[in-house]
């Protein structure tokens, strides 16, 4: 008889450790999640911090930092890049208030701002046509690997999801043996 309590009492411990086990590591999974969700929101926070001091800042003579600069010369080569894209559907920007208006139009229909169109030196319809495509061409390749890495990203999530189910399972099986053997 000792034999079996002997073995009773291992397999009652041993099941007391895997299910501890498997609730630790359920648990830890979940708190890495909420780990990175609360870093994931602490981000946000932190860039959208940075579009406020920008805004704040943006026309400041020296900028307190270098980046300031980049995201100015960044979001000229967006307004260049709009440009080229109005150009290629036949319209324009208008120079005052910014809406997009038809390319033969002398003022603008929403602020009312005269509206000339400058040719750039040296600087053709079609070199700009050319320019523009290759904008666009750049632009769908940037947009085909950003929806590359979301699908890499959500299988990422999917897995990690599977795996906390599994050790749900697990943890939930435990218990069952560890409720079994103590009967």
């Amino acid at each position: 008889m000792t034999f079996f309590s002997k073995l009773g009492e291992t397999i009652s411990a041993t099941s007391k450790d895997v299910s501890q086990k498997a609730k630790d590591l359920s648990g830890i999974a979940k708190l890495n999640f909420d780990i990175r969700a609360k870093e994931e929101f602490v981000q946000k926070q932190f860039v959208e911090i940075g579009k406020q001091y920008f805004e704040l800042h943006k026309d400041d003579e020296e900028p307190l930092f270098e980046e300031m600069n980049l995201i100015k010369e960044a979001m000229e080569e967006i307004d260049q890049l709009k440009s080229d894209i109005a150009d290629l559907k036949g319209k324009k920007k208008c120079p005052s208030c910014g809406v997009v208006i038809e390319q033969d139009a002398l003022y603008c229909s929403h602020c009312g701002a005269k509206c000339e169109f400058i040719f750039e030196e040296g600087k053709t319809s079609t070199s700009r046509k050319q320019e523009a495509e290759e904008v666009v061409s750049e632009a769908e390749e940037v947009v085909n690997e950003a929806e590359e890495v979301v699908s890499e990203a959500e299988e990422v999530v999917n897995e990690a999801e599977e795996v906390i189910s599994e050790v749900e399972e697990v943890a939930s099986e435990a218990e069952v043996v560890e409720e079994t053997t103590e009967a």
